[in-house]
């Protein structure tokens, strides 16, 4: 089993000309296919100036998807709990 460490680092594809951003992605490679695709379908294959992939090592809690928000809200629920019952 691999275990993560430390934040996570996730990609995003930006092409300042279009104002638009990629879904973020986990590795850089997916972030370069998904700029490729960008590119072939909305510039004929060429490359826009100032495009970019960003990455970034964090994720905010407003960010975080309801399920990592339901989860993170159960796990503190549950230490909340095994907390109150070993004070009984």
């Amino acid at each position: 089993m691999t275990v993560l460490e430390g934040p996570v680092p996730s990609y995003t594809y930006r092409c300042p000309q279009c104002r638009t951003t990629s879904p973020r992605v986990l590795t850089y490679g997916l972030a370069v296919e998904q700029r490729d695709v960008h590119r072939d379908q909305a510039h004929g294959g060429h490359i826009p100036d100032g495009e970019r992939i960003d990455v970034r090592q964090t994720q905010s809690w407003a960010e975080a998807g309801s399920l990592e928000r339901g989860i993170s809200v159960a796990l503190v629920v549950v230490i909340l709990l095994v907390l109150a019952y070993q004070t009984l």
